[in-house]
């Protein structure tokens, strides 16, 4: 073929994400976050200026909420008109939180940008110094879910150039609730369908499904809770001949990341205090972290640090010592007892069969099922259900045991 291309391949911009839960931080920080997909937008407009890419892939979920603001809208087109000036194109597909349906304003975007305008899986070619260099192909969601199989409706043609097909959608096993699962499709489906890679979106997570051909989540590029922990961003694609070269870049201003401490031999909470403290500086942060602290296997005798709010005091002491490293919640649990009473006669046996038996899914089914209850509510991943299955562990080993307090 003799030809080369360089792209950048993101997904999951969610401009105007409103971070729920974390409405309770310093404005300081809230100013931040609330801007922060912002800024990563501008950050990856910069690097592909920088890098000289020949286009900018962007697959699905530009947008957070269907009714988009003002602000997230005339951010993208100002993104947009910045990389018309240096001959930079765009292919553009919407997902299922900006379905097309949904848009609030028209999409007066410049020449530069190739939208996927419809549910029907279509290609749009890419042409450099006139010669055809690479042809991308993509759907966009007409409504919020797309439940189908699209992989079928991906037919490469007979040219001689790249051919690039852009999926937001999920791995049809995939076993997680994380994201719904929309567009499901098959890996196999994918690795045979002759195409020279696959930008994938949709999930938040980072991932190289497959190298030849190249399967791809990018990940979003700015997580948007602890469950998006680390850095995120969007890769540098560089394709010639039989080649694909991939490169990460970060984004993200705020990071987000989890920190277990073990507190079974801890008896100072002064110690405790300096110690959590040179754990946070150690992480040697380039930007801004938001960390969520989890103590476990507390002592008996450290109890009360927690259920008297001493470690309220010592996190409020750990955010006013820091201005890169917020602590904005923990979670603790204590040695647990339950080895004591787990054998202790048939009744107790059966409560921890059924503790072991317990389907969250299907207790929280009438409130998801209710009207304004689904409103409020989320899907539950594996570690969500994890953290409910202790917390009622944990209370029932204190009723278990009130007599001995």
């Amino acid at each position: 073929m003799g030809k080369a291309i360089k792209f950048i391949h993101c997904a999951d911009l969610h401009l105007d994400s409103p971070f729920k839960g974390l409405k309770n931080l310093p404005e300081e920080w809230l100013t931040d976050i609330r801007k922060s997909t912002f800024k990563a937008l501008d950050r990856l407009i910069e690097q592909a200026i920088d890098l000289e890419v020949d286009f900018v892939i962007m697959v699905g979920d530009l947008f957070d909420q269907e009714q988009q603001s003002m602000q997230a809208h005339m951010a993208l087109r100002d993104a947009f008109q910045r990389l018309q000036s240096y001959n930079i194109h765009a292919f553009v597909s919407f997902g299922n939180h900006d379905f097309l349906s949904s848009q609030t304003f028209p999409r007066n975007y410049p020449d530069n940008v190739h939208v996927f305008d419809s549910e029907n899986v279509a290609e749009i070619p890419f042409y450099k110094n006139d010669q055809l260099m690479a042809k991308v192909y993509g759907f966009s969601y007409q409504h919020r879910a797309v439940l189908t199989n699209k992989v079928e409706e991906y037919q490469k043609t007979n040219d001689d150039c790249f051919h690039i097909a852009t999926l937001h959608g999920s791995l049809g096993n995939e076993n997680t609730n994380e994201h719904a699962i929309y567009a499901p499709f098959q890996l196999s489906d994918l690795k045979q369908s002759g195409f020279d890679y696959w930008a994938l979106g949709h999930i938040h997570k980072r991932e190289i499904l497959a190298e030849d051909p190249m399967v791809v989540y990018p990940g979003n590029i700015q997580g948007r809770s602890t469950k998006e922990t680390g850095a995120k961003g969007c890769y540098i694609v560089t394709m010639a001949d039989n080649q694909t070269n991939l490169e990460f870049i970060p984004l993200s201003p705020i990071e987000f990341r989890k920190m277990k401490l073990n507190a079974s031999d801890w008896t100072d909470i002064t110690n405790i205090t300096e110690e959590i403290a040179e754990r946070l500086q150690l992480q040697q942060p380039q930007e801004k972290i938001l960390t969520q602290l989890t103590f476990e296997q507390v002592p008996e005798h450290g109890e009360h640090w927690f259920t008297q709010g001493f470690i309220d005091e010592m996190i409020d002491y750990l955010n006013q010592t820091s201005h890169q490293n917020y602590v904005i919640n923990y979670k603790w649990n204590k040695a647990a007892k339950r080895s004591q009473w787990m054998q202790g006669g048939r009744f107790l046996e059966e409560l921890n069969d059924a503790l072991q038996e317990t389907e969250i899914d299907q207790i929280n089914q009438p409130l998801w099922q209710h009207i304004d209850g689904r409103k409020w509510l989320s899907n539950l991943d594996k570690e969500d259900k994890q953290d409910i299955e202790d917390e009622a562990a944990f209370l029932l080993d204190q009723l278990l045991h009130e007599k001995e307090v």
